[in-house]
């Protein structure tokens, strides 16, 4: 079969590519031996009848919480045939592209137990976990309560006589609720709930709570447990996100995690060595969040990509018109419009993966450090992690969307893969922290810093030293930017004295709106988002500068670390752009260095123009994982996606269902007529 336009065009764009795109790759994903076992787990999913794609849509609920049963159990079965780790089969649930049953005992479950159970807790829970022989999920949000942790409603009340805590849903609104993999699977909770001794609340701490019977996985006297149902735009169908309620319900004294807290048989309570250490399992599940944001908007990013490749409309001349093929419309992806919507999307996706590998360094870091005792970077981490949390997932979910719009008309077809990782993705704004309330603990966080500075300007932690600056404020005040040329803007040591700047005048401008006679913290909630959003925005541009440094270290051809540093600079100079207002308002950029600014973004995007393709083909997704007919490596989007058609249900009779008793009735309703 003669090969069509499509695949020409998607090849051809590929042979453009300037640097060796296997060196990207590595800086995503490790080494070559990473890369191949990543690759043979790819295919062990890909293979599997019960991972097919074409299964997974049109289902009833009960049907998809089944399938995502099936597929939890298959996923263990292949675990063990296949011998893998478990961070092994951490990427295979990547690939399975679903959120499933388990997925939280995997992440959230089993971490939390080893980070902070006592090691007698962690010998005893941690094999019977790791060995699926019991199933266990992270219950934190209630009915009535999320975001507000010091505020949740289910209490454990310590019964001396007993030795026991009685864990108590003390209203309606104190059911927990949300919580994945608690509809159906679960035996056991890892439940939040604030800890009561002799009347006295001590806050919310963790218990690992038995919820159904091992022997026939009925719920145990006391709880009542079930599925909250279908959720919106279609996503997390596959999970069972469930509720329960108990009643007053007994635990053992024992099954209060106990590495920071305890309480003794004699119901003494001794309090952790900081405030904070309950906040260790959030830190957790936001440093994943940061690097799957990045892998996320990298998807849609590569669909869109290769779809706007091979996607001609118009024959318009541009600056890259295809000269040797005249009589061939425009590629969509050579249209200016389409560059600047799409290019910074491949620079944020690089900029979050750079940063989420920076979040699990300092995640690591900081859980070695904890189990010495010392919690002296726990702040720090629970403030960064936060505020990326927030900033990387709105840019993911927002993102995703923007490439939907850039594919046009095709790209709202479930066939284009986009629909479903939206869907999927786009409620990361709110678990986990609402993405607008979680920006106060970073805003908090940073405020303290400036305490700090104007004390002890050495314990400043590293990722705030530039508030330091800031205690000068008729110094500081003076600043201006750098910038002469419109080369200047592509200095890292200029882009990243704007990115500390404009946080540093953020940071003082609600340390000083928070002294305000009268003022009340909940009236600076717009100022914490800004200063939240400018803090991380720099922990990003900071993240990928380094990582370019680090790439050049590594000894990579010459032509990667370019196209790396080009990547980064697009990054920084278009989020400069986006927050330009910031930056006007104390007149750090004059408004020719705007003009200049947006110029050198018009010269970024036009010299990557050439390697956006292999610059998404890096990011080494196989097709079964993309699941998109326009996305698909070999570019032929129009031929995949009529063949997509084609398999539907509905399209495999000649005369629809429903014909004789709904559509006959329609046409004949005023008589039959005679044509």
């Amino acid at each position: 079969m003669a090969q069509t336009q499509q695949v020409k065009d998607l090849a051809a764009a590929r042979a453009k590519s300037t640097f060796p795109v296997i060196d990207l790759t590595r800086y995503i994903h490790g080494s070559d031996d990473k890369i191949a076992r990543r690759r043979q787990l790819a295919s062990l999913i890909s293979n599997d009848p019960v991972f097919s794609n074409d299964t997974r849509v049109g289902l009833s609920r009960v049907q998809d919480v089944k399938q995502g049963l099936a597929m939890s159990l298959r996923l263990y079965q292949l675990k063990e045939e296949h011998n893998l780790t478990h961070e092994e089969m951490l990427t295979c649930m990547d690939f399975i592209d679903e959120l499933l049953p388990v997925g939280l005992h995997e992440t959230a479950f089993i971490p939390i137990i080893y980070a902070q159970g006592s090691d007698e807790q962690a010998k005893y829970w941690g094999p019977l976990a790791d060995k699926h022989q019991i199933i266990g999920c992270y219950a934190q949000t209630e009915l009535g309560h999320g975001s507000n942790l010091s505020q949740l409603e289910t209490t454990a009340t310590l019964d001396r006589d007993t030795d026991q805590w009685i864990i108590h849903s003390t209203t309606f609104t104190a059911s927990k609720w949300w919580i994945g993999g608690l509809g159906a699977i679960c035996t056991h909770a890892l439940i939040q709930a604030r800890l009561i001794i002799d009347g006295k609340d001590y806050g919310a701490h963790g218990f690992i709570v038995p919820i159904r019977s091992l022997k026939d996985h009925r719920p145990f006297p006391g709880v009542k447990v079930g599925d909250i149902g279908p959720k919106s735009y279609g996503g997390f169908s596959k999970i069972d996100n469930g509720f329960v309620r108990f009643e007053n319900y007994p635990i053992p004294r024992e099954n209060m995690l106990m590495r920071f807290a305890k309480v003794t048989r004699d119901g003494q309570y001794i309090k952790p060595p900081h405030s904070k250490l309950a906040y260790g399992s959030m830190v957790l599940l936001r440093s994943h969040m940061v690097r799957g944001a990045g892998m996320t908007l990298a998807r849609a990013a590569t669909i869109a990509t290769r779809y706007t490749t091979v996607r001609r409309q118009f024959n318009v001349p541009t600056s890259r018109k295809d000269t040797a093929n005249p009589a061939l419309e425009t590629q969509v992806i050579n249209y200016p419009m389409v560059q600047s919507r799409l290019f910074p999307i491949i620079a944020q996706s690089y900029a979050m993966l750079a940063a989420g590998n920076k979040m699990r360094s300092m995640y690591e870091s900081m859980l070695s450090e904890l189990m010495q005792g010392d919690i002296s970077s726990l702040a720090e981490v629970h403030a960064i992690s936060s505020g990326l949390k927030s900033t990387c997932t709105t840019f993911a979910a927002t993102g995703v969307e923007d490439c939907r719009k850039i594919m046009g008309g095709h790209g709202y077809s479930y066939f284009s893969g986009i629909s479903h990782l939206w869907s999927t993705y786009v409620p990361s704004n709110t678990y986990e922290g609402d993405n607008f309330l979680l920006t106060q603990q970073s805003a908090r966080y940073l405020l303290k810093q400036i305490k700090v500075a104007t004390t002890d300007p050495e314990k400043v932690t590293p990722f705030s030293k530039y508030v330091i600056k800031t205690i000068d404020q008729e110094a500081f005040q003076a600043e201006r930017c750098s910038v002469e040329t419109v080369n200047d803007w592509l200095r890292p040591e200029v882009q990243l004295a704007a990115f500390e700047h404009r946080a540093g005048r953020l940071v003082g401008d609600l340390a000083i709106a928070a002294m305000q006679p009268g003022m009340v913290w909940s009236d600076l909630n717009l100022e914490c988002w800004r200063l939240c959003h400018a803090h991380s925005q720099y922990v990003l541009a900071r993240s990928v500068v380094e990582g370019v440094a680090g790439v050049r270290d590594q000894g990579v051809a010459k032509e990667t670390v370019r196209v790396l540093k080009r990547l980064s600079d697009l990054f920084a100079l278009h989020t400069i752009q986006a927050s330009l207002g910031d930056y006007l308002e104390d007149y750090y950029v004059s408004p020719a260095q705007c003009q200049s600014l947006r110029q050198q973004i018009k010269n970024l995007q036009d010299a990557l123009a050439d390697d956006v393709v292999g610059l998404v083909d890096a990011f080494d997704f196989p097709d079964h994982y993309l699941n998109s007919a326009l996305g698909a490596a070999d570019g032929n989007a129009y031929q995949h996606l009529w063949d997509a058609a084609q398999r539907e249900p509905i399209n495999q009779v000649e005369v629809v269902d429903g014909y004789k008793e709904y559509i006959v009735p329609i046409l004949n309703q005023h008589g039959a007529a005679k044509l």
